[in-house]
């Protein structure tokens, strides 16, 4: 199987690549001590840059090839430098036109007025605007103790705040920091929500999302703590919304689909499991379960909740009229999980009920061409958190350090019918500088698997399937 969204620690690398600062702690903000991320592992030195080159930070999901005309791949969107922003000048006197502001109403009404929150709130969103994520969090910061005096410490106002402030550290790459305030932020709309309101449910989603993301990034002392806490909060998330809103709601799919992603790397990964039967790392997962409406157990599983998860999706599109075809796509995707572990009859029988599906619809056949006459790479959710990925893989401007890059590679290989890669080849010549970035990627494509076509609902052999893979670096 497929290393899932594989990002390489820091070790892996030549060198760091996000800038390093001091950044400014809230104190008091260390909730669930235990889930706080590790210091980052160092470069292994200027001598070593030189000489090699950077290892593949993280490979894309596969995008088929036709082979009757010129292909690219639409380029990413690389956040551009903040003075290439025709405002930017503008900004700049807006900027200090606040700063004046600030200091008079200082003057007037003192330092803690809760006047000073939105004037604060203002300057910060400009000074991330332009790139200065330091500055940024020290006026947010300082925005969040000002109503945090005026309006108590658990305070729900203060949650944009906090949302802003983890947009820098992400921007600027200290994990660390955004792992301390994803939590104080799931903190104190818990605090302020209680464990059973709807409106937590958005947190629930956010803070499940952070840690799979985190656990994607090898961030943390304790990868199975993300495992634990990104199955328990995805699951509370689409149980919440399946409660108090039922299932027909779009955000039980969502979740749902979550719990899926969270199994699937449970899956791969149960060599970690054995950490959580750590004293250290098994309390603040009670503390987290505790924390939670649904006590869910805190030893994550694989198959079995993914499974679940997915055919919980299947019966939400079941129960919709006019959407033959996500249903057809949801009981493939059944079909894509038991295949993914080696269950070949009740794939193969999924399969076909998933062709049959559509049987009845006036464009049967260009729906099964769309769905199953071209091979696709599964799961499929891998590919979900590929536009966060690629945006914070640390696209960072800086003299002394390279800027992430990417590049692709063309393969061309036979799929068996039981989703298996066979025969890949590489289509053209890589230079000597990418030769064991591409042979990473060769052996990665090799291991991973591929919803085989249909023909007449049966699974086939495809030969000469043509892909390209961008990745980074």
């Amino acid at each position: 199987m497929q290393r899932y969204f594989r990002i390489m620690k820091r070790s892996e690398r030549s060198n760091s690549r996000f800038r390093k600062a001091n950044f400014i702690v809230v104190p008091a903000l260390c909730w669930l001590a235990g889930t706080a991320v590790l210091a980052q592992e160092a470069g292994e030195g200027a001598e070593q840059e030189a000489a090699i080159r950077y290892s593949v930070l993280y490979l894309e999901p596969a995008v088929p090839v036709p082979e009757e005309i010129d292909f690219e791949l639409p380029p990413p969107e690389i956040p551009r430098s903040p003075e290439l922003d025709p405002e930017f000048e503008e900004r700049i006197r807006d900027i200090q036109q606040f700063s004046e502001a600030i200091t008079d109403s200082e003057i007037l009404a003192g330092a803690w007025d809760n006047s000073l929150v939105e004037q604060l709130n203002s300057l910060g969103a400009l000074q991330q605007q332009q790139g200065d994520h330091l500055g940024a969090i020290e006026t947010h910061e300082r925005a969040i103790h000002v109503q945090r005096i005026n309006s108590g410490l658990h305070t729900i106002e203060q949650t944009p705040l906090v949302e802003q402030m983890i947009d820098s550290f992400i921007a600027m790459g200290d994990w660390t920091q955004v792992d301390v305030y994803q939590n104080y932020l799931f903190y104190i709309q818990q605090k302020f929500y209680g464990n059973n309101d709807p409106r937590l449910i958005p947190a629930l989603g956010d803070l499940a999302n952070w840690h799979a993301r985190a656990f994607t990034m090898r961030q943390g002392e304790s990868l199975a703590m993300r495992l634990s806490s990104a199955q328990m909060l995805f699951k509370a998330a689409a149980r919440m919304v399946e409660v108090h809103f039922g299932p027909d709601d779009d955000r039980y799919v969502e979740y749902l689909r979550g719990v899926a992603r969270s199994a699937y790397l449970v899956a791969l990964n149960q060599d970690l499991l054995r950490e959580l039967a750590r004293a250290q790392f098994r309390a603040p997962q009670e503390t987290l379960r505790d924390m939670l409406y649904w006590h869910f157990p805190i030893v994550p599983t694989g198959f079995r909740a993914g499974e679940d998860a997915l055919l919980a999706i299947r019966e939400y599109y079941m129960d919709r009229e006019g959407e033959a075809e996500q249903l057809a796509e949801a009981t493939a995707q059944v079909a894509d999980w038991y295949l993914l572990f080696n269950r070949r009859a009740p794939a193969r029988e999924m399969y076909l009920e998933a062709w049959e599906t559509v049987a009845e619809e006036e464009n049967a056949d260009e729906l099964r061409l769309r769905l199953f006459g071209q091979v696709r790479e599964i799961p499929v959710f891998a590919a979900d958190d590929n536009g966060w990925m690629i945006e914070n893989l640390g696209f960072m401007e800086d003299v002394e350090v390279e800027e992430v890059s990417y590049n692709h590679i063309d393969l061309r290989f036979d799929v068996t019918q039981w989703g298996e890669v066979r025969n890949i080849e590489t289509v053209g010549e890589p230079s000597p500088q990418t030769e064991s970035q591409q042979g990473w990627v060769r052996r990665n494509v090799r291991d991973s698997m591929f919803r085989p076509m249909l023909v007449d609902g049966e699974n086939a052999r495809s030969d000469g399937n043509l892909f390209r893979f961008r990745y980074w670096y």
